[in-house]
């Protein structure tokens, strides 16, 4: 079986002094380099999470609960807690 863990990440230290147009580009990357720096193992981010992030216009949430699931020794997979 698979080993999962659910995570809350808040984005918002990082995203904060950024210009607005420049913020959900930063945010997959931030959230990719706090995971990894955790973990210290390497993240795979799912298209969902992506989608939900670049869905709105201007603003999304800075909070996210995601859940990470083990793929093999060296990987993860990052995907968005409804």
């Amino acid at each position: 079986m698979a080993e999962e863990r659910i995570i809350t990440i808040n984005l918002r230290k990082e995203l904060m002094n950024k210009p607005r147009w420049k913020r959900k580009k930063l945010a997959l990357k931030f959230l990719r380099e706090i995971l990894e720096k955790r973990l210290k193992k390497k993240v795979k981010i799912n298209g969902k999470l992506s989608e939900k992030i670049f869905e709105s216009e201007k603003k999304f949430k800075t909070k996210l609960r995601v859940k990470l699931e083990k793929r093999d020794e060296e990987t993860f997979e990052l995907k968005l807690v409804s």
